[in-house]
């Protein structure tokens, strides 16, 4: 018995074993040390990266913000962040920590241009999904940073690390940055710069657990404790907001699903409702109701099957349709196009 329980544990311990995969410690070292270098060759594909993403988030194009998150070297340092960390390397921490800022700056330097020289810079989807991170970004960011750290430590990662790099998004959110300084919206520019902020920082997160649970070898005999306990609680203060978000959104999206279900299950059964709109944010409602004869009531009347169902404080307008009229308008519309054939006619 004991030594079955032995061979599965050996079994287990073959099955999850990352070390005999892993390329020489300093090999990952350089690849990392490389990555952070902002100059020259990164510095142009950064620039190329921000014009491409800014206009895929100018004309809701998915694509196009994917190829510059593929394409820009925005990753390097944050990636640096983690691994120094996990090494104890303070020189490389501080390069990292330098370029890391000198990215933001360059990134809302470039989108800040490009939304002023831009005619057509308005506010799209792609745009606003970036100016507010929940705590699923997070995750997203951490679970990034494991697979990134992983992949880099292996000799064929480069795959991963792209798929890491479209998965966390940090590219647009600093484009988002860049429209809000461009159109002086603070929403949009501190929304822009959180989302980046959260990215980097969980990224990071991961980056460097993974790096302790790689254990890798320290690379320096200065101790930067301090510096990890300080990225622990900026990592706890960044999550405050994000968490908030996600509530907000659980919130909006019962929020939604309730509406519906009462206009679907509860209001249909009395009344014709040829469309509606939901604002979950505001907490407006807009419905089209289509009646055999005008209804005086029918505000008092609608607003009763919400009461009923504990949703209060809301903004109902409803936009009342008679049968008689729709009727009488399918009869002028009938007229207008026989008085055109008989124009032709003539």
């Amino acid at each position: 018995m004991i030594q079955k329980i032995v061979l599965i544990k050996c079994f287990i311990r073959q099955l999850f074993d990352l070390k005999s995969t892993q390329e020489e410690e300093h090999k990952t070292f350089l690849e990392i040390k490389e990555g952070i270098e902002f100059k020259g060759k990164n510095l142009w594909l950064l620039a190329f990266a921000i014009f491409i993403a800014c206009i895929g988030l100018n004309i809701n194009s998915k694509s196009a913000v994917i190829g510059a998150m593929i394409l820009s070297p925005v990753m390097g340092p944050i990636f640096g962040i983690g691994f120094s960390l996990g090494v104890s390397n303070s020189d490389l921490f501080k390069t990292s920590l330098k370029n890391a800022f000198r990215i933001v700056l360059v990134s809302v330097f470039f989108s800040t241009l490009y939304y002023l020289i831009n005619p057509y810079s308005i506010e799209t989807e792609e745009l606003i999904s970036f100016s507010k991170p929940t705590f699923f970004d997070v995750l997203l960011a951490f679970f990034g940073g494991l697979a990134a750290m992983l992949a880099i430590s292996r000799e064929s990662g480069t795959q991963v690390i792209i798929a890491v790099a479209v998965a966390t998004s940090c590219i647009p959110p600093l484009c988002t940055a860049g429209f809000g300084l461009a159109t002086l919206n603070l929403d949009y520019f501190l929304g822009g710069l959180y989302t980046y902020s959260i990215n980097s920082i969980f990224i990071g997160f991961g980056t460097l657990l993974m790096t302790k649970y790689l254990k890798f070898e320290q690379h320096s005999t200065q101790n930067i404790k301090h510096a990890n306990g300080w990225f622990f609680v900026l990592g706890i203060i960044a999550l405050v907001p994000a968490v908030y978000f996600a509530y907000v959104l659980a919130v909006q999206n019962m929020f939604q699903s309730k509406v519906e279900h009462i206009i679907n299950n509860q209001i249909e059964t009395k009344y014709h409702v040829i469309n509606y709109d939901i604002n979950a944010e505001l907490k407006t409602i807009e419905l089209d109701i289509s009646t055999p004869t005008f209804d005086a009531k029918i505000n008092q009347n609608i607003n009763a099957f919400f009461v009923r169902n504990n949703i209060k404080n809301i903004d109902l307008i409803i936009h009342q349709s008679t049968e008689e009229n729709q009727d009488l308008g399918k009869e002028i519309k009938k007229l207008q196009l026989e008085i055109m054939e008989l124009k032709k006619a003539k």
